[in-house]
Protein backbone atom coordinates (compact mmCIF):
# COMPACT_ATOMS: atom_id res chain seq x y z
CA UNK A 1 0.00 0.00 0.00
CA UNK A 2 2.82 2.40 0.92
CA UNK A 3 4.59 1.62 -2.35
CA UNK A 4 1.39 2.28 -4.31
CA UNK A 5 0.86 5.61 -2.56
CA UNK A 6 4.46 6.57 -3.16
CA UNK A 7 4.08 5.66 -6.84
CA UNK A 8 0.91 7.72 -7.16
CA UNK A 9 2.51 10.73 -5.50
CA UNK A 10 5.47 10.56 -7.89
CA UNK A 11 3.40 9.84 -11.00
CA UNK A 12 3.34 12.70 -13.51
CA UNK A 13 -0.12 11.74 -14.80
CA UNK A 14 -1.58 11.53 -11.32
CA UNK A 15 -0.14 14.90 -10.30
CA UNK A 16 -1.30 16.66 -13.46
CA UNK A 17 -4.78 15.17 -13.25
CA UNK A 18 -4.99 16.00 -9.55
CA UNK A 19 -3.98 19.61 -10.21
CA UNK A 20 -6.57 19.93 -12.99
CA UNK A 21 -9.29 18.41 -10.82
CA UNK A 22 -8.44 20.84 -8.03
CA UNK A 23 -8.59 23.76 -10.47
CA UNK A 24 -11.98 22.57 -11.74
CA UNK A 25 -13.31 22.26 -8.20
CA UNK A 26 -12.08 25.72 -7.23
CA UNK A 27 -13.43 27.24 -10.46
CA UNK A 28 -16.79 25.51 -9.97
CA UNK A 29 -17.00 26.70 -6.37
CA UNK A 30 -16.31 30.30 -7.42
CA UNK A 31 -18.82 30.17 -10.30
CA UNK A 32 -21.45 28.53 -8.08
CA UNK A 33 -20.97 31.14 -5.38
CA UNK A 34 -21.20 34.02 -7.83
CA UNK A 35 -24.24 32.40 -9.45
CA UNK A 36 -25.97 31.99 -6.12
CA UNK A 37 -25.21 35.58 -5.10
CA UNK A 38 -26.68 36.90 -8.35
CA UNK A 39 -29.62 34.52 -8.06
CA UNK A 40 -30.30 35.72 -4.50
CA UNK A 41 -30.13 39.37 -5.55
CA UNK A 42 -32.55 38.79 -8.43
CA UNK A 43 -34.84 36.75 -6.19
CA UNK A 44 -34.89 39.43 -3.49
CA UNK A 45 -35.53 42.17 -6.04
CA UNK A 46 -38.41 40.25 -7.63
CA UNK A 47 -39.85 39.34 -4.24
CA UNK A 48 -39.67 42.93 -3.09
CA UNK A 49 -41.47 44.26 -6.16
CA UNK A 50 -44.28 41.70 -6.03
CA UNK A 51 -44.71 42.21 -2.29
CA UNK A 52 -44.86 45.97 -2.87
CA UNK A 53 -47.83 45.49 -5.18
CA UNK A 54 -49.52 43.34 -2.53
CA UNK A 55 -48.89 45.98 0.13
CA UNK A 56 -50.00 48.83 -2.12
CA UNK A 57 -53.30 47.04 -2.79
CA UNK A 58 -53.78 46.46 0.94
CA UNK A 59 -53.07 50.13 1.68
CA UNK A 60 -55.84 51.13 -0.71
CA UNK A 61 -58.28 49.24 1.53
CA UNK A 62 -57.49 51.45 4.54
CA UNK A 63 -58.93 54.94 4.97
CA UNK A 64 -56.14 57.28 5.99
CA UNK A 65 -58.67 59.93 7.07
CA UNK A 66 -60.31 57.84 9.82
CA UNK A 67 -57.30 56.59 11.77
CA UNK A 68 -57.84 58.98 14.66
CA UNK A 69 -61.43 57.79 14.96
CA UNK A 70 -60.32 54.16 14.95
CA UNK A 71 -57.82 54.82 17.73
CA UNK A 72 -60.47 56.68 19.73
CA UNK A 73 -62.78 53.68 19.50
CA UNK A 74 -65.16 55.40 17.09
CA UNK A 75 -66.47 54.16 13.74
CA UNK A 76 -66.26 50.60 15.04
CA UNK A 77 -68.35 49.13 12.26
CA UNK A 78 -66.09 50.55 9.56
CA UNK A 79 -62.99 49.57 11.52
CA UNK A 80 -64.16 45.97 11.94
CA UNK A 81 -65.17 45.75 8.30
CA UNK A 82 -61.74 46.96 7.17
CA UNK A 83 -60.12 44.48 9.56
CA UNK A 84 -62.11 41.60 8.06
CA UNK A 85 -61.19 42.68 4.53
CA UNK A 86 -57.50 42.83 5.44
CA UNK A 87 -57.73 39.43 7.13
CA UNK A 88 -59.31 37.88 4.03
CA UNK A 89 -56.69 39.53 1.83
CA UNK A 90 -53.88 38.32 4.10
CA UNK A 91 -55.02 34.70 3.76
CA UNK A 92 -55.59 35.03 0.03
CA UNK A 93 -52.10 36.29 -0.82
CA UNK A 94 -50.38 33.87 1.60
CA UNK A 95 -48.47 36.31 3.78
CA UNK A 96 -47.80 36.01 7.50
CA UNK A 97 -48.72 39.51 8.61
CA UNK A 98 -50.44 42.67 7.45
CA UNK A 99 -50.35 45.50 9.92
CA UNK A 100 -50.95 49.23 9.92
CA UNK A 101 -49.01 51.46 12.33
CA UNK A 102 -48.80 55.15 13.11
CA UNK A 103 -45.22 56.13 13.90
CA UNK A 104 -44.12 58.89 16.25
CA UNK A 105 -42.56 61.34 13.81
CA UNK A 106 -40.46 63.13 16.42
CA UNK A 107 -37.76 60.46 16.18
CA UNK A 108 -39.56 57.49 14.57
CA UNK A 109 -38.64 55.51 17.67
CA UNK A 110 -42.15 54.39 18.65
CA UNK A 111 -45.38 53.43 16.94
CA UNK A 112 -48.95 52.49 17.74
CA UNK A 113 -50.83 49.61 16.12
CA UNK A 114 -54.07 50.29 14.25
CA UNK A 115 -54.66 47.10 12.25
CA UNK A 116 -52.93 43.77 12.67
CA UNK A 117 -53.97 40.56 10.94
CA UNK A 118 -52.08 37.27 11.10
CA UNK A 119 -51.95 34.03 9.13
CA UNK A 120 -49.69 31.65 11.03
CA UNK A 121 -50.53 28.76 8.71
CA UNK A 122 -48.43 30.24 5.91
CA UNK A 123 -45.11 29.57 7.60
CA UNK A 124 -45.96 27.64 10.79
CA UNK A 125 -45.44 30.82 12.79
CA UNK A 126 -46.83 31.73 16.19
CA UNK A 127 -47.52 35.48 15.90
CA UNK A 128 -50.11 37.02 18.19
CA UNK A 129 -52.09 39.94 16.68
CA UNK A 130 -51.54 43.31 18.32
CA UNK A 131 -54.57 44.99 19.81
CA UNK A 132 -55.80 48.35 18.55
CA UNK A 133 -53.71 51.02 20.25
CA UNK A 134 -50.85 48.67 21.19
CA UNK A 135 -47.62 50.66 21.49
CA UNK A 136 -44.04 49.50 21.14
CA UNK A 137 -40.57 50.73 20.26
CA UNK A 138 -39.30 50.65 16.71
CA UNK A 139 -37.31 47.47 16.14
CA UNK A 140 -34.01 49.07 15.16
CA UNK A 141 -32.36 51.96 13.32
CA UNK A 142 -32.94 50.29 9.95
CA UNK A 143 -36.70 50.39 10.47
CA UNK A 144 -36.49 53.91 11.89
CA UNK A 145 -34.75 55.20 8.76
CA UNK A 146 -37.22 53.45 6.45
CA UNK A 147 -40.15 54.90 8.38
CA UNK A 148 -38.66 58.37 8.02
CA UNK A 149 -38.13 57.99 4.28
CA UNK A 150 -41.73 56.93 3.77
CA UNK A 151 -43.25 59.65 5.94
CA UNK A 152 -41.18 62.26 4.17
CA UNK A 153 -42.18 60.67 0.83
CA UNK A 154 -38.61 60.05 -0.31
CA UNK A 155 -39.56 56.59 -1.60
CA UNK A 156 -42.62 54.67 -2.76
CA UNK A 157 -41.90 51.70 -0.56
CA UNK A 158 -39.21 50.17 1.63
CA UNK A 159 -38.27 46.54 2.19
CA UNK A 160 -36.51 44.94 5.14
CA UNK A 161 -34.86 41.59 4.47
CA UNK A 162 -34.54 38.94 7.15
CA UNK A 163 -33.12 36.06 5.12
CA UNK A 164 -30.94 34.79 7.97
CA UNK A 165 -32.75 35.07 11.30
CA UNK A 166 -31.39 34.41 14.77
CA UNK A 167 -34.50 35.09 16.86
CA UNK A 168 -36.40 31.91 16.01
CA UNK A 169 -38.44 33.54 13.24
CA UNK A 170 -38.59 32.08 9.77
CA UNK A 171 -36.81 33.92 6.92
CA UNK A 172 -39.02 36.69 5.57
CA UNK A 173 -39.18 40.14 4.06
CA UNK A 174 -41.26 43.05 5.29
CA UNK A 175 -42.40 45.56 2.69
CA UNK A 176 -43.68 48.89 3.97
CA UNK A 177 -45.88 51.36 2.08
CA UNK A 178 -47.54 54.63 3.10
CA UNK A 179 -51.24 54.96 3.89
CA UNK A 180 -52.26 58.43 2.74
CA UNK A 181 -55.22 60.64 3.58
CA UNK A 182 -57.29 62.56 1.03
CA UNK A 183 -54.83 65.46 1.06
CA UNK A 184 -51.98 63.18 -0.02
CA UNK A 185 -50.17 63.26 3.33
CA UNK A 186 -48.83 60.07 4.88
CA UNK A 187 -51.13 59.19 7.77
CA UNK A 188 -49.74 55.75 8.64
CA UNK A 189 -47.66 52.88 7.30
CA UNK A 190 -48.86 49.47 6.14
CA UNK A 191 -46.48 46.54 6.43
CA UNK A 192 -46.67 43.14 4.76
CA UNK A 193 -44.48 40.35 6.10
CA UNK A 194 -43.97 37.59 3.56
CA UNK A 195 -42.08 34.30 4.08
CA UNK A 196 -39.20 33.61 1.71
CA UNK A 197 -38.99 29.85 2.05
CA UNK A 198 -39.07 29.72 -1.75
CA UNK A 199 -35.48 30.96 -1.66
CA UNK A 200 -34.37 27.91 0.31
CA UNK A 201 -36.60 25.66 -1.82
CA UNK A 202 -34.99 27.05 -4.97
CA UNK A 203 -31.46 26.84 -3.55
CA UNK A 204 -31.60 23.08 -2.89
CA UNK A 205 -32.08 21.99 -6.54
CA UNK A 206 -29.60 24.66 -7.59
CA UNK A 207 -26.98 23.23 -5.23
CA UNK A 208 -27.75 19.61 -6.19
CA UNK A 209 -27.53 20.39 -9.91
CA UNK A 210 -24.22 22.16 -9.38
CA UNK A 211 -22.76 19.26 -7.43
CA UNK A 212 -23.86 16.74 -10.06
CA UNK A 213 -22.48 18.94 -12.86
CA UNK A 214 -19.14 19.37 -11.10
CA UNK A 215 -18.79 15.65 -10.40
CA UNK A 216 -19.58 14.74 -14.01
CA UNK A 217 -17.18 17.40 -15.29
CA UNK A 218 -14.39 16.18 -13.02
CA UNK A 219 -14.92 12.57 -14.13
CA UNK A 220 -15.00 13.46 -17.84
CA UNK A 221 -12.00 15.78 -17.64
CA UNK A 222 -10.03 13.29 -15.55
CA UNK A 223 -10.76 10.50 -18.03
CA UNK A 224 -9.88 12.62 -21.08
CA UNK A 225 -6.74 14.15 -19.56
CA UNK A 226 -5.61 10.78 -18.22
CA UNK A 227 -5.88 9.18 -21.66
CA UNK A 228 -4.28 12.16 -23.40
CA UNK A 229 -1.35 12.40 -20.96
CA UNK A 230 -0.71 8.67 -21.10
CA UNK A 231 -0.65 8.65 -24.91
CA UNK A 232 1.10 11.94 -25.58
CA UNK A 233 3.35 12.45 -22.57
CA UNK A 234 3.79 9.46 -20.29
CA UNK A 235 4.27 6.85 -23.01
CA UNK A 236 6.90 8.87 -24.98
CA UNK A 237 8.79 9.76 -21.79
CA UNK A 238 8.66 6.14 -20.71
CA UNK A 239 10.07 5.08 -24.09
CA UNK A 240 12.84 7.67 -23.81
CA UNK A 241 13.59 6.48 -20.29
CA UNK A 242 13.66 2.85 -21.40
CA UNK A 243 16.00 3.68 -24.27
CA UNK A 244 18.26 5.70 -21.96
CA UNK A 245 18.48 2.78 -19.52
CA UNK A 246 19.17 0.34 -22.37
CA UNK A 247 21.89 2.62 -23.74
CA UNK A 248 23.49 2.99 -20.31
CA UNK A 249 23.47 -0.78 -19.95
CA UNK A 250 24.49 -1.86 -23.47
CA UNK A 251 26.21 1.28 -24.80
CA UNK A 252 24.88 0.54 -28.30
CA UNK A 253 22.73 2.51 -30.73
CA UNK A 254 19.05 1.63 -30.73
CA UNK A 255 15.97 2.67 -32.72
CA UNK A 256 15.65 6.39 -33.46
CA UNK A 257 13.52 8.39 -31.03
CA UNK A 258 13.44 11.65 -33.02
CA UNK A 259 9.74 11.41 -33.97
CA UNK A 260 8.52 9.97 -30.72
CA UNK A 261 6.59 13.10 -29.70
CA UNK A 262 5.35 16.40 -31.11
CA UNK A 263 6.25 18.23 -27.91
CA UNK A 264 9.58 20.06 -28.18
CA UNK A 265 10.72 19.19 -24.67
CA UNK A 266 10.26 15.45 -25.15
CA UNK A 267 11.59 15.52 -28.72
CA UNK A 268 14.77 17.35 -27.62
CA UNK A 269 15.34 14.78 -24.92
CA UNK A 270 14.81 11.98 -27.43
CA UNK A 271 17.19 13.60 -29.93
CA UNK A 272 19.81 13.97 -27.20
CA UNK A 273 19.57 10.25 -26.47
CA UNK A 274 19.90 9.48 -30.22
CA UNK A 275 23.00 11.68 -30.51
CA UNK A 276 24.58 10.08 -27.48
CA UNK A 277 23.95 6.65 -28.97
CA UNK A 278 25.27 7.72 -32.39
CA UNK A 279 28.42 9.29 -30.97
CA UNK A 280 29.21 6.13 -29.03
CA UNK A 281 28.95 3.86 -32.03
CA UNK A 282 32.76 3.71 -32.42
CA UNK A 283 33.40 3.14 -28.69
CA UNK A 284 34.65 -0.22 -27.61
CA UNK A 285 31.90 -2.29 -26.18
Amino acid sequence: MIKKLSFLRSSMAVNIIGALMLMILVFSAVVSTLGFVNFTKAFKREYSVTTYHMADTAASLVSGDHLDEYLAGEMKEEYEKTGRILDTYCHRINVSLIYVIRVDRSDYGRFVSIFNVVDNSVDDSDYTPWELGYERNTTNDEYREKYRRLYEQESLYETVYRIKTTDGQHPHITTIVPVKDDSGEVAALLCVQRPVRELNDAFRPYLINNIISVVLMVILVAAFVSLYIRLKVVRPIRQVGTEAMRFARENTKGASLAEISKFNEIRRLAVSIDRMASSSAGWPG
